[in-house]
């Protein structure tokens, strides 16, 4: 936390200290004197909106990118609250690219426009299917491979739904700790009983993909293969949503060891309200979400 600064306080290397309205990491042990020795501390530029300072915390230096994808009614109705909770509790996590439906300009100061230009791919498997409901599920599916190709500086790719927002200041410890570096996929597994066969799939409002993952290659691939050649039947999903499809990947790649980190311990349907995300991230799924105000989300004054 940051603390103000004081004479005769004895500082460690890493402490965080305030002084005339600015923020400083100590580089050097010592004890402080009667004046600010600032050749002792490295000042930090932690933002350019004052209601914006957040402590700075310690991290394992991971880069994580959040992505999400809306059109511009849904923006309306809910992805503007998200990107200003995200302004307000979520920007030290990383920084918040939507993939934007229809060129829509997000007024969130801060947030990166992703575009909609999902590739040759996505157009075919638009045309080629006609189930609503697939279609639109599609949508978030070919974001989620756009970015898997294409944002490659990022160590981590945190997805995070356009009816979700974040409630209070996201711990960046807590994201290290649920998806470290041997972890492939933190996700929320959820289970479901059709004609006496159990199928898998996943929650997908809120999921963390680490690139850097020797399985990362692989995943992405399979990903893409089911999509780009409509093997729903081969895989034997049970609906081909992008859930379904994350969750057979989640499957396959864990069958050929690799390490996953599924936050649903308590097999529950509606899993992040009980996860040890709730605190920070409430998800407003179709039916509940009707009945929120998001605007209480929103900023009062022009964001």
């Amino acid at each position: 936390m940051i603390r103000m600064w004081e004479q005769n306080t004895h500082y460690l290397v890493d402490d965080i200290v305030s002084n005339d309205g600015k923020v400083y990491r100590c580089e050097l042990e010592h004890t402080s004197q009667k004046n600010f020795d600032k050749f002792r501390f490295a000042k930090i530029r932690i933002s350019k909106d004052d209601d914006m300072i957040r402590p700075p915390e310690i991290t394992n230096g991971s880069r994580i990118n959040i992505i999400t994808s809306m059109n511009k009614k849904y923006y309306e109705a809910s992805g503007k609250a998200m990107m200003a909770s995200w302004k307000r509790h979520g920007n030290a996590i990383g920084p918040l690219y939507v993939y934007n439906e229809q060129l829509f300009e997000p007024k969130i100061k801060g947030v990166k426009k992703a575009g909609w230009m999902l590739g040759p791919e996505y157009v075919k498997f638009q045309r080629r299917h006609k189930n609503n409901k697939i279609l639109t599920f599609s949508k978030k599916a070919f974001s989620v491979i756009h970015a898997m190709e294409n944002m490659v500086e990022y160590d981590r790719l945190m997805w995070l739904d356009a009816d979700a927002v974040f409630t209070a200041d996201f711990p960046r410890l807590l994201i290290e700790l649920i998806s470290p570096d041997d972890v492939l996929s933190t996700h929320f597994s959820v289970w479901h009983n059709k004609n006496d066969i159990e199928y898998h799939s996943c929650e997908t409002g809120f999921f963390i993909l680490n690139r850097r993952h020797p399985g990362f290659k692989d995943f992405c691939n399979l990903y893409k293969d089911i999509y780009y050649n409509d093997l729903d039947e081969e895989y034997n999903l049970r609906r081909f949503y992008d859930g379904e499809v994350y969750g057979k990947c989640v499957e396959i790649m864990e069958e050929k060891g690799h390490k996953m980190f599924n936050l649903n311990t308590g097999r529950h349907k509606t899993p992040i309200s009980r996860s040890l995300i709730a605190p920070y991230i409430s998800h407003f799924k179709a039916g509940l979400k009707d009945r929120v105000e998001f605007k209480t989300f929103e900023d009062e004054e022009e964001i």
